[in-house]
C-alpha cells in the first residue's frame, strides 16, 4: 500500500477564486497522475481511496463524490462533507470569502451536496463506500450525522462510528478505530479488484 500526504492547509481541498492556490487541480490533476505514473500503482479507482481527518474528511467525501471514477472509498475522520450553501459556522464562512470571495455562484460550485445531486447514481452504481469516523464530543459529528442522512436519502449506504469520551483529535479517533478502518479499506480494496 503507498500512503500519500499532501497538506491542504486552510484550502478547504477547493482552487481559490483568484488562481493562487489551486489544492484540488494539484491533488486530483497532477498528484494523483504523478504518483500512478512514479510508483507501481493499480492505477484505477479500484485501487484508490482517500481518507482525511477535520477539513481533509471534508475535502475526501468532496473528491470522492465529485470524482466517482477516481475513488472506491472515503473515510473521514472527525467530520462530514459541510453543506457550503448553508453554513453559519463562522471557520467556514471565513474560509469561503478566503478562498471563493463568498460568491454564492462559486460557494455552490464547491458544494459536496451540490456534487451528490448531479452524481449519486455514478456514486452508488460505482458502489462507493464510506466509513466516517467520529468522536461523541467533537461539535463537527453533527455534519457527519447530515451527510450519512443525505447519503442514505440516494440509497448509498455509510457506515458511521461515533467514539466515546472523544472530542476533535484525529489521535484518539484513530487509537480507537484506525485498525478498523484499515479492515473497512482492506475489504473494499478487494471488493472493488474483484468487479
Amino acid at each position: 500500500m503507498i500512503l500519500v500526504y499532501p497538506n491542504g492547509f486552510r484550502s478547504g481541498y477547493m482552487d481559490h477564486y483568484d488562481g493562487r492556490i489551486m489544492v484540488e487541480s494539484l491533488i486530483i490533476g497532477e498528484l494523483i497522475p504523478r504518483i500512478d505514473k512514479r510508483f507501481r500503482t493499480i492505477s484505477s479507482r479500484a485501487g484508490r481511496a482517500i481518507h482525511g481527518f477535520s477539513m481533509g474528511a471534508s475535502g475526501s467525501l468532496k473528491f470522492v463524490i465529485k470524482y466517482p471514477d477516481l475513488f472506491c472509498a472515503a473515510v473521514a475522520y472527525g467530520g462530514g462533507a459541510i453543506d457550503l450553501e448553508n453554513s453559519t459556522s463562522p471557520f467556514i464562512l471565513n474560509i469561503l470569502e478566503r478562498n471563493l470571495k463568498s460568491e454564492p455562484d462559486l460557494i455552490r460550485q464547491n458544494n459536496t451536496y451540490h456534487f451528490l445531486e448531479k452524481h449519486h447514481t455514478q456514486v452508488r452504481r460505482n458502489g462507493i463506500r464510506f466509513l466516517l469516523i467520529c468522536g461523541e464530543d467533537d461539535s463537527w459529528n453533527n455534519s457527519a450525522v447530515s451527510f450519512q442522512a443525505a447519503l442514505q436519502e440516494k440509497h448509498i449506504p455509510c457506515q458511521r462510528t461515533l467514539v466515546p469520551k472523544t472530542g476533535h483529535n484525529l489521535r484518539g479517533l484513530t487509537k480507537a478505530e484506525g485498525a478498523a478502518a484499515a479492515i473497512f479499506q482492506d475489504r473494499v480494496f478487494q471488493e472493488a479488484r474483484t468487479e
